[in-house]
């Protein structure tokens, strides 16, 4: 009998390790974030233009005399650290490139395409507020045993809620002006609710990236999602505005975001050592003209290009890579890999995972 009983302490006392045994992903994606300044820091065309911004001040924070120094100004933590112990992709300088392969080069065909692992130019080929007929692999994952319940979203752009598809996949997705969605708030997120409240709407389906920041961040601390995704969008509304200032200032806040996520993510036992961090954009820009770099669709050249970074668990310290072509369709069948679920659309330009 003695035995029988220390044998079951033991499973009781193994089995929280047991469940606590699988991967944690952070999926995060920067709107309209080009490679350009993701691997070459501030377009010097671009800041001494004073019809893009007070060139004195964007000269004084993001520029420096050699493009290395000048990318490190502009995204500090991705330069300190992920490039130090993660994998870059899609430094074309350096013979590294990443594209969609959907033919729409916009927001809402790029986010369909990466989270769910294929391009459908036939039905979604718009930003329309209309329910995604494909499957992200959020929602897949939410519906396997291991992750059910534990998956959350959290977006600037109001549009994230028909990517994802709440009405069918059931997922919880806190984006555009919601306030939490948790269902007992912490008092700093009834504070955040309240700081929003009290923001200005600048856009009207898209709050300020700050908030979905805080949200992303506090359901980290208290919520402890295992797959989570978070969707910032200033970069690419401050673009659209021809604020280049503000555009860089976005970035720059955006890798700030990232670098308190992985924080977090250090100093917390459920994260710590065990969570993997991709990090995308949905689209590129213009590059060819002084103005194009403000828009971007299929009639607007290279806007189709665009980057990812990894780091964290199970991604080797690579650094920038410097051959390879690879692209926003394989990102799905990558997050399902780390997750360990099965991934097997049934489309012919499903793309396969990216093997770092």
């Amino acid at each position: 009998m003695k035995k029988i009983v220390i044998s079951m302490l033991a499973v009781l006392l193994t089995a929280p390790l047991l469940c606590d045994a699988q991967n944690r992903v952070i999926v995060v994606m920067i709107d309209g974030l080009r490679w350009q300044e993701v691997f070459r820091g501030a377009d010097s065309t671009l800041i001494n233009n004073k019809e893009f911004g007070n060139v004195d001040m964007m000269k004084a924070d993001f520029w420096k005399a050699t493009g290395d120094e000048r990318r490190k100004a502009l995204m500090p933590f991705t330069w300190s650290h992920i490039a130090d112990n993660g994998v870059m992709i899609g430094n074309r300088d350096k013979g590294c490139s990443m594209s969609v392969t959907n033919g729409m080069w916009f927001s809402y065909p790029g986010y369909s395409e990466t989270l769910c692992g294929y391009a459908d130019d036939v039905n979604v080929n718009s930003n329309d507020p209309v329910d995604n007929p494909n499957k992200t692999v959020f929602e897949i994952a939410n519906n396997t045993p291991g992750y059910k319940g534990k998956v959350l979203v959290f977006g600037s752009w109001g549009r994230f809620i028909q990517i994802f598809n709440e009405n069918r996949s059931g997922l919880e997705v806190n984006a555009n002006y919601r306030h939490s969605t948790a269902e007992q708030p912490t008092e700093r997120e009834l504070y955040i609710d309240k700081m929003q409240d009290g923001a200005p709407r600048y856009w009207e389906e898209e709050r300020f990236d700050v908030f979905t920041h805080e949200y992303a961040l506090e359901a980290m601390k208290t919520r402890h999602p295992e797959l989570m995704f978070v969707g910032y969008g200033d970069t690419d509304e401050w673009a659209h505005a021809g604020k280049y200032r503000l555009y860089l200032e976005a970035a720059n806040d955006a890798d700030r975001f990232i670098s308190e996520l992985w924080e977090q993510a250090q100093s917390d036992p459920f994260y710590k050592d065990k969570t993997t961090f991709i990090i995308t954009c949905d689209h590129g820009r213009g590059s060819s003209t002084t103005t194009d770099w403000r828009d971007h669709y299929y009639k607007i050249p290279y806007s189709d290009q665009t980057w990812l970074m990894a780091f964290g668990k199970g991604i080797p310290a690579k650094g920038e890579l410097t051959s390879g072509e690879y692209h926003n369709n394989q990102v799905a069948a990558t997050i399902a890999s780390l997750l360990g679920i099965d991934f097997a659309p049934d489309h012919e330009g499903a793309g396969r995972k990216i093997d770092f």
